[in-house]
């Protein structure tokens, strides 16, 4: 796009700041009280009645509020915390002579004494430099057509209330982006850059000028306020048709993203159709899900691609993948994205057409995984199913009870796993009875078991393969034996005796991915010892550990180095299945 730099004002149009202190007043209501330490002459009791007596010096705090001005004298108190020599002041409502009072320091949030308004503290010392301190800010956009070609921009404003040095507050309005749309082409304009301290880190630094960089990403996204935009405005733009006014409107459960509702608007212009005359809150849902997703960080100039609708299409109901008659249900009931999958994939996947009430059941349903059943089951019966679960399994609670955090609600996860287990433990899910129990909590839970259990025996398989494939490791010597764990419950046993974590390595030794082996001595072989991790592949030890997970001793690694050795041989041994070690002649000392 052409340098659009001098077309774009940086001064915010006339109205604009007091539009944006009415429409975010939540946001910007928060104004500063200033505060500086100040000693005054106390003429205390004892000075009046005393002729001869001199008033003394007493330190006191001097406090303003930017909102209306007010200024009044506050007890000095010190601040506690890291900041040595910090101070504050006291409210005259809440000091008391003996205990003093709360004391309120910079950066802390109080209501006027006087006005009542939300004010921001801050010591008047710490704005020497600036001259002024931000007690609060807000985002907004503002709409405007420049240059012969009828460009429309979208201005972002970053808006800050400020307190001055010297008293009082006024509304800025920073330009930190600009996004000017042509016909086709949209140029990024950035008033804002990184900059750099060596004792703040980095920070935003507004700049003096505009720069308009050729690669940009969209970084503003969600914005719900936008000064100037009205429906002559956008007919007078070059992009008349886009309806971004249209778009903006408050509609249940919206976020608005102008900026790449433009961008699609440039690439695809039938999407004016399915605002208008299709499903809006899809539209709305489509691209919040987009925008939200971590990959648009990178996003190429605000590009945005919907590959769930027919572009190829012209008419609402075709793009949505619906007929007329499935568009006008869906207008009527207001669908979502939600319920939109629902409906298509339900018709797409098992050809079950889903009626309006199936919808309104869905809705009352609540669940928002409602549309993982496509493809599971019959769907509008299984929301019907849950609905009645849901209704069974409510019991009113006490009033002074809340209900149990862990306790099981009949949802669609809940249905989906106990099928998932069913199917696993070979139940028939064509008939009715199996698949849509009469207490699904209980009939999940006794899967649940079922699983446990079915999963304990091929533990217990799996152990007792191990043991008949690595017993022939078994080996001793020197009042030592080393043997294969034989159970899971042995593992628990001797992670409870030595204090370590072995009792969690039983499903990896059952599958070959560890080989966990126990080192006794022979006179107490029931006694743990040492535990064994070995890697089979490679024949090396992980890991060898004993009493609360201490290093192995001189007599124990003298053992293992033996028992390697015999292993890495093959394991010989001899007629009566004794190891065969054979032993390095000792070195004869002179």
């Amino acid at each position: 796009m052409v340098d659009v730099r001098k077309l774009i004002p940086r001064e915010p149009p006339e109205g604009f700041l007091a539009w944006a202190a009415e429409t975010m007043a939540g946001e910007l209501d928060t104004y500063g009280m200033l505060y500086e330490q100040e000693w005054v002459e106390d003429w205390g009791l004892d000075t009046i009645l005393d002729e001869w007596a001199k008033p003394r010096k007493r330190r006191m705090v001097r406090v303003e509020c930017s909102c209306c001005g007010y200024r009044d004298l506050y007890h000095y108190g010190k601040v506690t915390g890291w900041k040595p020599g910090g101070y504050g002041f006291v409210l005259p409502e809440s000091y008391a002579e003996v205990e003093g009072g709360t004391v309120y320091g910079d950066g802390e949030n109080i209501l006027c004494p006087n006005c009542g308004s939300p004010v921001l503290i801050r010591k008047r010392a710490n704005l020497r430099c600036k001259g002024y301190a931000v007690t609060s800010g807000a985002n907004a956009m503002s709409a405007a057509v420049v240059g012969k070609e009828h460009y429309l921009v979208l201005t972002c404003w970053v808006l800050q209330r400020i307190a001055c040095y010297g008293g009082g507050a006024r509304l800025e309005a920073i330009p930190a982006e600009a996004y000017v749309f042509g016909p086709t082409e949209c140029a990024q304009l950035m008033g804002w850059r990184n900059g750099y301290s060596g004792t703040g880190g980095y920070f935003v630094e507004y700049a003096r000028s505009w720069r308009q960089p050729k690669d940009w990403t969209e970084r503003w996204r969600q914005e719900e306020h936008i000064y100037g935009l009205t429906p002559e405005l956008v007919a007078e733009s070059c992009l008349p048709h886009c309806k971004l006014d249209v778009y903006m409107r408050e509609r249940p459960g919206a976020e608005h993203y102008p900026v790449p509702y433009l961008r699609l608007y440039q690439e695809h212009p039938n999407v004016e159709g399915i605002l208008l005359h299709g499903l809006p809150r899809v539209l709305d849902d489509l691209i919040r899900d987009k925008v939200r997703d971590l990959l648009w960080e990178n996003n190429r100039q605000g590009r945005l691609e919907l590959s769930q609708l027919d572009w190829s299409q012209t008419r609402p109901a075709q793009m949505l993948h619906l007929t007329k008659d499935e568009l006008r249900l869906g207008r009527e009931q207001d669908w979502g994205v939600l319920f939109w999958n629902l409906f298509r994939y339900s018709k797409a996947v098992q050809g079950e057409i889903l009626t309006g009430e199936d919808i309104t059941n869905a809705f009352y349903l609540g669940d928002e995984h409602v549309d993982q059943l496509v493809g599971r089951g019959p769907v509008a019966k299984s929301i019907r199913y849950l609905l009645r679960q849901c209704d069974q399994s409510y019991e009113p609670e006490p009033e002074d009870e809340d209900p149990p955090p862990d306790a099981a609600i009949p949802d669609v996860q809940l249905l989906l796993d106990y099928w998932s287990m069913a199917e696993q433990l070979g139940r028939d899910l064509s008939n009715d009875r199996v698949r849509f129990p009469h207490n699904l909590i209980a009939a999940h839970d006794e899967a649940a078991a079922q699983m446990r259990q079915r999963e304990a025996d091929d533990l217990a398989n799996q152990f007792r393969i191990r043991r008949h494939l690595l017993r022939r490791w078994a080996f001793e010597a020197d009042g030592l034996l080393i043997r294969p764990a034989r159970s899971q419950r042995e593992l628990t046993d001797e992670g409870n005796q030595l204090s370590h974590c072995v009792s969690t390595y039983g499903k990896d030794h059952a599958t070959g991915k560890s080989a966990i082996f126990f080192i006794r001595r022979k006179r107490a072989p029931g006694k743990s010892y040492y535990t064994l991790e070995l890697d089979e592949k490679t024949l090396t030890v992980r890991q060898n550990r004993g009493l609360r997970n201490c290093a192995r001793t001189q007599e124990i690694l003298e053992f293992e180095q033996l028992w390697l050795k015999w292993v890495r041989g093959g394991a010989p041994r001899d007629q009566r299945g004794k190891p065969v070690v054979v032993c390095e002649p000792r070195a004869r000392t002179a």
